[in-house]
């Protein structure tokens, strides 16, 4: 049946020549610009979805983010608008097959071509990205293979500004290429579509997706859970290089991945550069066909000789690729969908079927053709295929929008493992964030506790902050003894040491000088641990003994050998005997240190009698003066 839409004008001004594509949002069609009588694209929302304001502007958005690009390999759109019903945009038309229509029917690519679509896609995402915009939206449907060798990057229905990627809380994008970070909702940035064309560079160079479980969930469970394989463990012989690429660009954490696309396309080049030409032709198909489509670098990417796709004959028939193109047209990508709103545009062409009714005739009046037979067997089959997965996928859309209610953050004990506490908050439908803090009691890896607390109600895909035991703060404990006190204090400082009690004790040592710790040079300790220290307080004092009324000898003697220095001093003393201690000085039974100086007073005994006494002399100077006188 003919498409109602063409052979009409839309404003006058585009006309609708054929049908050439099918996506979840949108037919795509061959037009013609009348104005400038070019060849144009134009894409054309689905009328059911028309009526829905928030797809109008999803679709008016990729127009405009789209219109602010221009770079020789991306697909310039250069107008949109309405005609009474009809929501549309129009694009640069290009004569070409999509990168997936071309790895169905070739199963893959060479390492050397593989780098080239991936150059001039990385060069594509250098001018989305320097925009400030991120694609989300990658894969072999959205690259278009010129037949003159020009390769573009198209569909911007999940571009986003990488300011408001972030808030998302839906998972977008088709889930075999999605990004762990846009399933756990921990926000999208450029290294997210990093991430995509790794994907893309694994199914390029083995023809198949690393993750091929028939249920869409488990595919985007696998991608935030399991680590993506070499392709080489698909297809040994690939070269470690090419490996490594597909590794890094593919790591889970977005750090761990190229900063940018200009970095992974750099390195992309370099590894051409190094690798030989048996390596980068590794697994190439002979004979070549010069009329097959032709991979060669563009524009900003490294010019290169073409590399021509061997034209050889499809993987699968004809017929059951045209049956199989409809079927994912139709259920298929309306069950990717369901579970992940994305713009799903085949550029490949879709040939119109026109043998239907000559079939049905044909089959009634004459014996059923075999051939006939094993199509409708393969038609059926498809159908039923496409139908459990619609089934799948709606029953998953169903479920997310039963589950908008809050959830409870589950209850998570002190001491449970990390691995556990994951599981728990995402089974939950809720995203685990995790930070690390010590802890005295609880062993490493092992939850302390939640934020917000357990019980407490969060919106769906909210985040949990899991608080896990990084153990005990565990410091060195340093050389503490033949410090001076001061200076002990700072090495413990400095190695994160606790200082306890200080006590002072009298030792050989000299006086402020740490003499014991508590813990030796090297012990490990908690840092809140305190590290005790002795200091010394200098030898011991001596109490001065009492040597009053010994005879000099002995007394100086006795002080001598108490390591006291000793002096003396005379004088006459009326009781005690001549060469007996008077007194002495400090006074008995004061601490002094050896060394210190002590006084001894020592007795001259009793003061000898003199001839005269005082008034004599005062007589005889009172003579001498009389004599004068006279």
């Amino acid at each position: 049946m003919k498409d109602p839409l063409v052979g009409t004008v839309l404003n006058g001004r585009y006309r609708v020549d054929d049908k050439i594509a099918r996506g979840g949002m949108a037919m795509v069609y061959l037009g013609t610009d009348l104005t400038t009588d070019r060849q144009i694209a134009i894409k054309v929302m689905h009328a059911h979805l028309a009526t829905d304001s928030s797809f109008v502007e999803r679709f008016e958005r990729e127009a405009m983010n789209a219109a602010r690009l221009e770079h020789p390999n991306l697909i310039s759109v250069t107008d949109q608008g309405r005609d009474g019903d009809v929501v549309y945009l129009v694009m640069e038309y290009l004569e070409s097959v999509t990168l997936r229509k071309e790895l169905r029917h070739r199963g893959k690519l060479t390492p050397r071509q593989a780098i080239v679509v991936s150059n001039a896609i990385l060069a594509a995402l250098e001018a989305v990205h320097d925009a400030g915009m991120i694609h989300r939206d990658l894969k072999p449907d959205n690259v278009l293979l010129g037949t003159e060798g020009t390769i573009k990057l198209t569909d911007f229905g999940l571009a986003r500004a990488v300011t408001t990627a972030t808030t998302t809380k839906t998972l977008i994008g088709t889930v075999g290429y999605v990004a762990p970070e846009l399933v756990t909702r921990a926000g999208a940035d450029a290294r997210t579509d990093l991430y995509t064309l790794g994907i893309m560079l694994y199914e390029m160079l083995t023809g198949s997706q690393p993750y091929t479980d028939e249920v869409p969930i488990q595919v985007a469970y696998r991608h935030v859970h399991d680590r993506v394989p070499a392709p080489s463990e698909a297809l040994p012989g690939l070269p470690p290089a090419i490996d490594a690429l597909v590794l890094w660009a593919t790591s889970p954490e977005p750090e761990d991945r190229p900063e940018s696309a200009r970095d992974f396309r750099q390195a992309l080049t370099e590894a051409r550069a190094e690798l030989s030409d048996d390596e980068l032709d590794f697994g190439a198909t002979d004979p070549v066909d010069d009329s097959g489509p032709v991979i060669t670098a563009t524009a900003d990417v490294e010019s290169s000789d073409p590399i021509e796709l061997p034209n050889e004959k499809p993987l699968v028939s004809e017929d059951v690729e045209e049956e199989r193109e409809e079927l994912e047209h139709g259920a298929q990508n309306d069950a990717v969908e369901a579970l992940s709103p994305t713009t799903v545009v085949h550029t490949a062409e879709v040939e119109e079927r026109k043998a239907d009714d000559e079939h049905a005739k044909v089959a009634a009046t004459s014996a059923p053709d075999p051939r006939v037979a094993r199509r409708r067997r393969t038609i059926f089959a498809l159908i039923a295929v496409a139908a459990i997965v619609a089934l799948v996928a709606s029953g998953i859309v169903w479920n997310r929008q039963a589950s908008n209610a809050p959830k409870e953050v589950p209850a998570i004990a002190t001491g449970v493992e990390q691995s556990d506490a994951k599981n728990m908050v995402e089974s939950a439908g809720l995203t685990v964030a995790i930070t690390q803090k010590f802890s005295s009691d609880v062993p490493a890896g092992r939850i302390l506790e939640t934020h917000p607390a357990p019980g407490t109600q969060v919106e769906p895909g909210g985040t949990v902050t899991l608080v896990v035991s990084k153990g005990k703060d565990l410091v060195a404990v340093p050389k503490l003894t033949g410090l001076k006190r001061g200076d002990a204090d700072k090495e413990a400082e400095k190695a994160g040491v606790t200082l306890g009690n200080v006590e002072d004790k009298y030792s050989d040592a000299p006086k402020g000088e740490v003499i014991h710790q508590s813990h030796k040079p090297g012990d490990k300790v908690e840092r809140s641990q305190p590290v005790n220290i002795t200091v010394s307080k200098g030898e011991e004092p001596i109490s001065v003994p009492n040597v009053k009324g010994l005879e000099f000898k002995s007394a100086y003697h006795k002080m001598l050998r108490l390591g006291f220095r000793v002096g003396t001093d005379e004088r006459y003393h009326d009781t005690v005997p001549k060469g007996r201690v008077i007194s002495q000085h400090p006074a008995p039974g004061t601490p002094k240190h050896p060394g210190d100086f002590i006084l001894l007073r020592i007795s001259k005994g009793k003061k000898p009698a003199e001839d005269k006494k005082p008034q004599d002399d005062k007589k005889d100077e009172a003579k001498k003066g009389e004599k004068k006188d006279k």
